[in-house]
C-alpha cells in the first residue's frame, strides 16, 4: 500500500529502505525540485508488482505558462511495501498520488496497479476498481456534509455492491476501531478537524483495500492517535 507519510517510531520490526524517484517535479514558479520516497518494508515480503509507473508526464497548462508537474516519473511498489512520498510544498507529491490512483489523467507514460494499465480503462471499469481495491485518505477530507459518520464510511462498501445491512455492520466496526462509534450519527460538520480525519481514515480502510492512497493521513491527529493508526 502506498502513503505520503508513514513513522517509524513504533516500527521495530521494520526495515526502511530509502528509495529515489527517476525523474523531477517542478513547484508552480517551474523551479525543477526532486521529490524522494522511503519504503518501510517486512522481512519476508512478497515481490509481487502492485504499482508501476513508467516515464508518467503531466503538465499543467495555464494561459501564459506551463508547469511541469511530473517529468517522466519512474516508481515500481511492491506488496506489503509501506512507501513515504517526501518533498517541498508545491513539488507534485499530491499531483503523484492522483496520477497513481486514476483519479488525475497523465500526459504520456504508462501506470500499471495489478498488472492493469490504467490508460486502459474506462471510467466505469476504472471506478470499478478503485472501489473495490483502493482506500483514500484525503487531505481535506472530502466528507459529504449531508451524510452522518457511519454514512460517509459505509459509500465504499455500497459502491462495491454489498448490501445495506452488512454495510452498516463493517462502518460501525471500522469506527469503533478509531475510537469514533459514539459519533455515529453525527454530521461531519458536528466533529473536529482530528475526528474527520480519523472518519477518512475509517473509510479508506472499511473494504480492507490492496492498496490505500494517503495525502498527510495524520496531519490532523494528536501523537497519540498517529501512532495508534500507523500502527
Amino acid at each position: 500500500m502506498a502513503t505520503k507519510k508513514t513513522t517509524t517510531k513504533n516500527s521495530v520490526k521494520k526495515k526502511v529502505v530509502p528509495k529515489k524517484i527517476s525523474g523531477k517535479t517542478a513547484s508552480k514558479k517551474t523551479t525543477s525540485k526532486k521529490t524522494t520516497s522511503k519504503k518501510t518494508t517486512s522481512k519476508k515480503i512478497s515481490k509481487k508488482l502492485v504499482i508501476s509507473s513508467k516515464k508518467v508526464l503531466k503538465v499543467y497548462k495555464g494561459t501564459n505558462i506551463e508547469v511541469t508537474a511530473l517529468n517522466k516519473v519512474n516508481i515500481d511498489i511492491y506488496e506489503g511495501e509501506m512507501v513515504a512520498i517526501m518533498g517541498p510544498s508545491g513539488c507534485g507529491k499530491t499531483t503523484l498520488l492522483n496520477c497513481l490512483s486514476g483519479l488525475d489523467s497523465i500526459d504520456s507514460g504508462t501506470i500499471k496497479l495489478q498488472d492493469m494499465e490504467l490508460e486502459k480503462l474506462t471510467d466505469d471499469k476504472l471506478s470499478e476498481f478503485r472501489a473495490k481495491n483502493m482506500g483514500f485518505v484525503f487531505q481535506s477530507f472530502n466528507l459529504l456534509p449531508v451524510l452522518t459518520t457511519v454514512e460517509n464510511v459505509e459509500l465504499p462498501l455500497l459502491v462495491s455492491g454489498i448490501s445495506p445491512k452488512e454495510a452498516r455492520k463493517q462502518s460501525e466496526a471500522k469506527l469503533d476501531d478509531v475510537g469514533l462509534l459514539e459519533w455515529a450519527t453525527h454530521l461531519p460538520g458536528e466533529l473536529s478537524g482530528g475526528q474527520r480525519q480519523r472518519v477518512t481514515l475509517a473509510r479508506a480502510l472499511v473494504n480492507e483495500p490492496a492498496i490505500v492512497w494517503a495525502d498527510e493521513p495524520t496531519g490532523n491527529l494528536d501523537s497519540t492517535n498517529e501512532l495508534e493508526i500507523m500502527d
